[in-house]
């Protein structure tokens, strides 16, 4: 019968006398696989038939195995005494039809579980195994330990007409025979060819029939095909067939022994008659004919014969499977290789860095109809930054914001809007955007490199903090990098020239002028050139040279509002603000409409002019044109209206108006200062504390912003915490008088007078004659002395009597600061009536009779002062300041001169004396100016200087 294997689907032929009633369990030789295997009843031969004789082993040989034979070449193994003794021969035409393996193809039935094991018809199978242990499994030694009974017979069967199964118990391995170790018989040549009877010993030959020379001689179409003898069936017992549908799967392992070659060696059959014609075949060579020969036929081949050359057609098949699975797993395995070659040629994506995926949702939200590619928004990006103006930097901002939405991958966005954050906000950034942008440029660097795009970004980023040596120095290191750099190109050049230009402006003005003319050469047609170039010009104190260099560029664009703000400011620093009206009024005229040209002029009003009402109705009435402009700039025009009715003493207005410009845009610094300030004037901490949020880290001044939180400390009864704020106000700035002032209110607001008095006490030896640096025109305007005012009678407190000239002095300095001359004058009065010789307190008073006018009064004051107190600064100062105004220029030159001896940091004095020497020697006190501005950019009386001197 055939079956098939259940796991690989190899097919087998079996006897079926092999297989008893109850089924016998066989292995597929194969894979390995146990399965149940059972008969069909009508094929069950006669139990009481008798045994077959046995053949003689010399039958064997008398006829040549057949073409499709693959087994031919095993040799019989070598008798052993557990064997039965061979059956005598007969003629393969004679075989009975209880022989033949393939007499029965019906299905096979269901197995049916059994109680007793079944006969193993592969139990025999393989060479010689060592012995094995008590309990093993006799079948298979992985199928776990062996059953309790002894195993079942295998059953033998006859191939002799009537035989019946016999069944032989399985060799005791406790005393294997000692001939099983002896070497198998060489084997015979097992067929001849069909042609010239030359023996075969080459398994293709043989499965062919055919002799490798007459092969090529009936190609050649030489000689005339013969049939071959019809084989005789050899005797012998069967285990198992070899897959029939894989005649080439590897051939016959040799671990199956000497049972195998026996059992494989009684079933042999005549050859096919029609075998194909094949070409050569090396195989048939001296080593081939080495091999022992055998004549032994297999049942099953027999049938194969004469059923039409099934083995033969199976043979080729087998080949066009094999070479065809070949072509298959070769075709994979190039388009594996391929595809591994791709995959290490492709680049590993890197993950989002978090910091972008942080902002990516909050900028999701301000552009909720978002189209387009992101190539699309670099480009628009690109193209509003080469405008180089301050609007233009807020439009490619937002560019470059939706250009990263759209490519959360794009390290250019990410240099593009921090270069535009940058260079728009300048020192007006906030300390979280400041480090915002920082650790975006920190993720793009760690993606793309140290590429000068992301180095330059970083370092005009760097620049908006230019008041802080580190971040200073920083950029500069930044733009000689990328100066370094293999891949910069020209215009990334120039931008590292202008960064380092811009650095030394702070400390040289020559320097700087020279990156800038370095940049210059490298990109002609870079606007911000001219622009920084004149404020190098500025920085040397040259400022004719720097309004010629800023006029030159409105000529060649009129348009340039950056420039022009820049000239405006100028102006109005060297105390020429109708110059500074003159340019706006200019384009006003060119273009009635301009808003970027009418708000300046209404800001001149109130701010440089001193004209606050008229700054209000100029503003309103550009109010009424509100639906033609951006909400943007109405906001813009709301928050000077605020900071303008509170100059003219409208506080609820200003109010009103700084709370409608926040409803258009909720992140407006400078109106969220207004309503802090008006909130501090009425003593409303819990609306100071609200507002106080929306002005930290976006004032453009550090130190500023310490001074109003410590303000609002002060209000909320914190004046410990209060004047940590102070300090660290004065540690930023040095220049800020009022920081020390309110450092001393704080300590006596905290009941502790001796360090009160120690704190107010370095404040008498600042400069009296600057409270606070304070810009000429600013979004972040601020009356003066605003910050001071509202702490008096503070200091007073401390009194622990009414004579305590202490609390007197301080109170009065205080109010002087504040500008209430008239009550500052009386608290040093009441000091000189306790201690008449107080320095202090005369030279103050001398101060005040000079800003009032009355020279006579400030000689005899600051004479006094000098007596009582020749190691005092301020004494020295006010003297001198009052011969100047009274035309003793030598005796005042002196003064200050000893003013200077005692406190050079007094610019003051130094920009008086500059002034007095100016007359003959000239040269000398413009060398002097340019110092004191040089180290203090926005001291304005010396840059007046300057100006007067230069023209």
């Amino acid at each position: 019968m055939r079956i098939v294997c259940q796991k690989c689907a190899a097919a087998y032929a079996i006897d079926d006398r092999l297989i008893t009633a109850k089924g016998v369990r066989a292995q597929c030789p194969r894979c390995r696989n146990l399965q149940l295997v059972r008969r069909d009843p009508s094929a069950v031969p006669s139990q009481d038939a008798p045994a077959a004789p046995s053949r003689p082993a010399a039958a064997a040989s008398s006829a040549p195995p057949p073409a499709d034979d693959l087994f031919g070449d095993f040799g019989a193994p070598a008798p052993t005494p557990a064997q039965a003794p061979a059956a005598p021969a007969r003629p393969a035409k004679a075989a009975a039809p209880e022989a033949d393996l393939f007499g029965d193809f019906g299905a096979m039935p269901e197995p049916s579980p059994s109680s007793a094991p079944p006969v193993d018809p592969f139990a025999d199978l393989g060479g010689p195994a060592p012995a094995p242990s008590a309990g093993a499994d006799p079948l298979l030694d992985f199928l776990g330990p062996a059953p309790t009974s002894p195993p079942a017979p295998v059953a033998r069967i006859s191939s002799e007409p009537g035989a019946v199964p016999v069944s032989v118990a399985p060799p005791r391995t406790a005393a294997p025979p000692a001939a099983a170790a002896a070497a198998p018989a060489t084997k015979p040549a097992t067929m001849g060819c069909r042609t010239c009877n030359k023996p075969l010993v080459d398994p293709f030959d043989q499965a062919l029939g055919i002799c490798d020379a007459c092969r090529q001689r009936e190609s050649a179409g030489s000689s005339p095909k013969a049939p071959a003898p019809a084989p005789v069936a050899a005797a012998g017992s069967m285990d198992f067939l070899p897959p029939l549908t894989a005649p080439e799967e590897g051939g016959v392992d040799a671990s199956l022994g000497q049972s195998m070659r026996d059992d494989v060696s009684t079933m042999r059959g005549p050859p096919s008659p029609a075998a194909p014609e094949l070409g050569a075949e090396p195989r048939s060579g001296k080593r081939a004919a080495a091999r022992p020969q055998s004549n032994v036929r297999s049942g099953s081949a027999q049938k194969q014969g004469s059923s039409g050359g099934g083995g033969r057609w199976g043979l080729v098949g087998g080949l066009v499977l094999v070479l065809g699975g070949a072509g298959v797993g070769g075709y994979f395995y190039l388009q594996h290789q391929a595809e591994a070659r791709q995959a290490a040629a492709t680049p590993v994506v890197a993950p989002i860095p978090d910091v972008i995926q942080a902002v990516l949702p909050r900028w999701k939200l301000k552009y909720l109809e978002l189209e387009g590619t992101s190539a699309q928004r670099l480009e628009e990006g690109r193209r509003q930054l080469s405008r180089e103006e301050r609007s233009a930097y807020t439009e490619a901002e937002e560019s470059f914001q939706q250009a990263l939405l759209l490519d959360p991958r794009s390290d250019e966005a990410i240099a593009g809007y921090v270069q535009s954050l940058a260079l728009g906000r300048g020192a007006g950034l906030d300390d979280g955007a400041f480090k915002e942008a920082s650790e975006l440029v920190e993720a793009a660097q760690s993606r793309a490199g140290r590429v000068p795009l992301l180095l330059l970004a970083e370092a005009n980023l760097l620049l908006t903090r230019s008041r802080q040596t580190a971040p200073r120095e920083r950029a500069r290191v930044l733009a000689e990098e990328s100066l370094s750099h293999a891949k910069a190109t020209d215009a990334q050049k120039a931008e590292a020239h202008l960064v380092m230009g811009r650095v030394y402006l702070s400390s040289s003005g020559g320097l700087a002028d020279q990156q800038f003319g370095m940049a210059q050469k490298l990109a002609p047609d870079l606007k911000r050139i001219q622009y920084y170039r004149a404020l190098a010009h500025e920085s040397a104190g040259e400022y004719k040279l720097a309004l010629e260099t800023l006029r030159k560029r409105l000529t060649a664009d009129p348009r340039d509002w950056d420039s022009l703000a820049a000239t405006s400011r100028i102006y109005q620093e060297v105390g020429e603000p109708q110059e500074a009206r003159k340019l706006y009024e200019a384009r006003v005229k060119a273009d009635p409409g301009e808003l970027r040209a009418l708000l300046p002029l209404a800001v001149l009003r109130y701010q440089a002019e001193g004209n606050a009402a008229a700054g209000v109705r100029e503003l309103r009435a550009l109010l009424k044109t509100r639906e033609r402009h951006d909400h943007r700039d109405v906001a813009q025009v709301l928050v000077h209206l605020a900071a303008a009715e509170r100059a003219a003493g409208n506080s609820d207005a200003g109010v009103k108006a700084a709370e409608e410009a926040l409803g258009l845009s909720k992140e407006l610094p400078e109106a969220h200062l207004q309503v802090f300030l008006v909130a501090l004037e009425q003593r409303d901490a819990a609306r100071a504390r609200k507002h106080l949020d929306g002005i930290k880290g976006r004032l453009e001044d550090r130190a500023l912003e310490a001074v109003l939180e410590g303000r609002l400390l002060l209000l909320e009864k914190k004046p410990l915490e209060a004047l940590e704020r102070f300090q660290t106000a004065t540690s930023l700035d040095a220049r800020r008088l009022d920081a020390q002032l309110l450092a001393g209110v704080a300590e006596a607001a905290a009941k502790r007078g001796t360090e009160a008095f120690r704190a107010l006490k370095q404040a008498l030896g600042s400069d009296p004659l600057r409270l606070e640096p304070r810009p000429v025109s600013t979004r972040f305007w601020m009356r003066p002395a605003e910050t001071v005012k509202g702490v008096e009678g503070t200091i007073l407190a401390l009194a622990q009597n009414p004579d305590d000239p202490g609390p007197s002095l301080y109170e009065g300095v205080l109010r002087f600061h504040q500008g209430d001359l008239d009550a500052a004058d009386r608290h040093l009065r009441d000091v000189l009536e306790s201690d008449a010789n107080n320095a202090d307190a005369l030279a103050y008073r001398s101060l005040i009779a000079t800003r009032k006018g009355n020279s006579t009064e400030a000689r005899a004051l600051s004479t006094r002062a000098v007596s009582a107190g020749r190691q005092h600064p301020v004494a020295h100062l006010a003297h001198g300041w009052a011969l100047a105004d009274g035309r003793q220029v030598e005796p005042a030159k002196r003064a200050l001169r000893d003013a200077l001896g005692l406190s050079p940091t007094l610019w003051s004095a130094r920009v008086r004396l500059a002034e007095l020497e100016s007359t003959q020697r000239r040269a000398e006190a413009r060398k002097e100016l340019v110092s004191v501005v040089g180290l203090d950019p926005e001291y304005l009386p010396a840059k007046r200087m300057l100006y007067l001197l230069d023209r």
